[in-house]
């Protein structure tokens, strides 16, 4: 046992890798503060103590790295502002940062309400059918995602192949992160052979689309064009094709997948308590009447945004934040050495009782008295914490609201799947999807 170690969990590390989010829970009632155990020489420590999150994620990150999980996602993903470190996460920061300022997030609205029109004006055709409601939510943000990206719509055969490829990945690099030994990509593995089908499949695709962007330049103000464009304050430096498609396949992923299974438990959610979808409508009515959701308007619908928040806090897209430590430390008084692992316990830390009450039910009220700011940051992080908090937050919330508002306004559905199973891959995911009947879509 390490010197001046949190208790141990008790539970086969096994557990972890067989069930992560009960053992999140259970983590969380052994020790308000953090907890660890070991895989063979390596020793894992689940932090939810949000003075010990403030502490890894903000006030000492330079010493608290991507983890192993990260290591994996950067042969998916490439190195892109998710994956890389130091000084080149700083540089691709600042050249990204201008994309999602305020002015731009008024344009990403009107694209993500005419994306949303359009899927809705295709349900309108199948009334009384059952769909698998997170499949069309793929569909739609990936519609949504391309639209921001490249300025117009890309193929429906692209965005098809993108929407599958994107969900094998996540998939193999879930199941690679869960195995206790990490088998070498050059072995002849099925599972290796199939990543690299894929990967070279995205790689074509975006390849293309930035071969493309240069042969044949564009004034337009998407994302690509951006982008194209940046240069280094210091260096004057643009970025390279290799860059570009590290950073494009990130923001396909990141900007799709974690929006996709967050809004399929939001809806499950109020689907499972009518009252507050009818609440939820009612905002709907009074503060939208007949206007289009836009940028300015939907930043009014207080329980929108509460019906959001609360979704992801039962359900956060990021269960867990991995990192590993650089050099000695200590946390909650605890020696950390070098190389050890950190799990940040988003999914234990958003249900602890010490926190929430009645920490198991959806109650989106809860928002009106929690202010999301100060340490409250470190209680409720759907989207990480600190200086490395997810670039692309205040579209993805932006774009649920109006996602939202649009469906309160426009779809009458029912719940077909009674009892959902959370799939704890790279995000959370509704194992088999939210399976619903479109009852009546009035437009």
């Amino acid at each position: 046992m390490p010197f001046n170690a949190p208790t141990r969990y008790p539970e086969s590390p096994r557990l972890f890798l067989k069930s992560p989010l009960g053992t999140a829970l259970a983590a969380v009632e052994q020790d308000p503060d953090m907890t660890y155990f070991r895989i063979l020489n390596r020793y894992v420590y689940i932090v939810h103590s949000p003075q010990a999150i403030k502490y890894i994620l903000q006030e000492n990150y330079k010493n608290y790295h991507k983890g192993r999980g990260y290591e994996l996602l950067t042969y998916f993903l490439g190195k892109g502002l998710l994956t890389i470190e130091g000084e080149a996460w700083h540089r691709q920061r600042r050249l990204i940062q201008p994309a999602f300022h305020r002015e731009k997030l008024q344009s990403l609205a009107q694209v993500t309400a005419n994306c949303t029109m359009n899927l809705l004006r295709e349900w309108q055709k199948r009334e009384g059918e059952t769909i698998n409601f997170t499949q069309e939510m793929g569909r739609l943000t990936i519609d949504i995602v391309s639209r921001v990206l490249f300025g117009t719509q890309v193929a429906p055969d692209i965005v098809q192949s993108v929407w599958h490829s994107v969900n094998i990945l996540n998939g193999l690099a879930a199941n690679r992160l869960r195995s206790p030994i990490i088998w070498p990509f050059w072995l002849p593995l099925i599972s290796n052979f199939k990543a690299k089908w894929y990967i070279e499949k995205m790689n074509k695709i975006m390849y293309g689309l930035i071969r493309d962007r240069r042969q044949n330049p564009t004034d337009g103000h998407d994302l690509l064009n951006m982008l194209l464009e940046a240069r280094d304050e210091e260096t004057g430096e643009g970025m390279n094709d290799r860059q570009l498609r590290d950073e494009l396949m990130t923001i396909f992923v990141a900007g799709h997948e974690t929006t996709v299974n967050a809004l399929s438990w939001i809806w499950y959610c109020l689907k499972k308590n009518p009252d507050t979808e009818q609440r939820l409508r009612a905002e709907n009515d009074t503060i939208l009447g007949t206007q289009m959701p836009n940028f300015d308007n939907v930043s009014r619908m207080a329980y929108n945004t509460n019906v959001i928040n609360e979704g992801m806090r039962l359900y956060p897209p990021a269960m867990f934040v991995g990192r590993k430590a650089m050099a000695a430390d200590q946390i909650c008084g605890y020696d950390i050495r070098p190389g050890h692992t950190i799990v940040v316990n988003i999914y234990g830390a958003h249900r602890n009782p010490k926190y929430w009450d009645k920490p198991n039910d959806f109650m989106p009220e809860r928002f009106d008295s929690f202010a999301i700011k100060g340490d409250n940051r470190f209680v409720f992080l759907p989207f990480g914490g600190g200086p490395r908090i997810c670039i692309g937050n205040n579209f993805a919330m932006l774009e649920m609201q109006i996602i939202n508002a649009l469906l309160a306004r426009h779809v009458q559905f029912d719940l077909v799947s009674q009892h959902v199973v959370p799939d704890p891959q790279i995000t959370l995911k509704p194992v088999g999807g939210v399976v619903v009947k479109l009852n009546q879509v009035t437009l």
